[in-house]
C-alpha cells in the first residue's frame, strides 16, 4: 500500500523551480533537488517520476505566476502607456535588480533546452505567445486612446517590444547601473508612445 503523500505539492514546485532557474536544467542534479526539497529521492519521483517532468511542472508554475504579474500590469484601469511602463518593470527592472537569478527562467530555458528537448521548446514558445498576446491588446488599448505612435502596427510593434524586452534582460548582464536600464526604457517608450521621456 502506498504511502500518503505528505507535503504540499505547491511548495515543493517552488523550491524545484528556483533551484532550477538558478543553476539550469542539465546543471541541477538529484542531489540538488533533493536537498532543496528536503524529500527523499523516492518521494519526488513517486510525485514527478523523474527530473524532467519535475522540471517541466516546475516551469508552468513559474509562468502561472509570471503571467499573474503580466496580468496585473496590463490590465489595470490606468492609462496604456503607464501600463507599459509598469510591464517594463515587471519584466525587466524586477528581473534584472530585485531578483536573486537576475533573469527569466523562460529565457534560460529557451536558450539552454530549444536544440536538445522539442516538446519544452515549444511549451516555452507558446509561453512567450501569450505575453505578446498581452503586449498587443495594450499597444492596441494605446491606439485607441492615441498615445500609440501614428502609423505604428500594434503586431509589429508588439514582436519589437518582446525583442526589447528580453534583449535588456540579457544587456542587464553587461550594465550593472540601474539608472542605465531606466534611461533605455525611457528611450524605448519614446519609439513607442507619442509623449517625451
Amino acid at each position: 500500500m502506498a504511502r500518503p503523500q505528505t507535503f504540499i505539492e505547491e511548495e515543493v514546485l517552488e523550491k524545484a523551480m528556483h533551484e532550477f532557474w538558478r543553476s539550469g536544467y542539465a546543471t541541477t542534479s538529484i542531489k540538488e533537488l533533493v536537498e532543496a526539497t528536503r524529500l527523499q529521492p523516492g518521494s519526488l519521483y513517486g510525485a514527478f517520476k523523474n527530473k524532467r517532468q519535475l522540471f517541466i511542472r516546475s516551469l508552468e508554475l513559474y509562468f502561472e505566476q509570471l503571467f499573474e504579474d503580466i496580468k496585473q500590469a496590463v490590465d489595470s484601469e490606468d492609462k496604456a502607456e503607464k501600463r507599459l511602463r509598469k510591464l517594463f518593470d515587471c519584466l525587466v527592472v524586477n528581473f534584472s535588480f530585485r531578483s536573486e537569478q537576475k533573469s527569466c527562467f523562460l529565457l534560460r530555458t529557451l536558450l539552454e533546452v530549444q536544440q536538445n528537448d522539442n516538446e519544452i521548446s515549444v511549451m516555452v514558445r507558446r509561453m512567450y505567445a501569450q505575453i505578446e498576446a498581452e503586449i498587443y491588446g495594450l499597444l492596441v488599448d494605446a491606439r485607441l486612446q492615441g498615445s500609440l505612435k501614428p502609423g505604428a502596427s500594434p503586431e509589429i510593434m508588439a514582436r519589437m517590444l518582446m525583442s526589447n524586452i528580453f534583449g535588456l534582460q540579457v544587456y542587464s548582464h553587461i550594465s550593472s547601473e540601474e539608472y542605465e536600464l531606466e534611461q533605455t526604457i525611457n528611450n524605448i517608450m519614446c519609439i513607442f508612445t507619442t509623449n517625451r521621456y
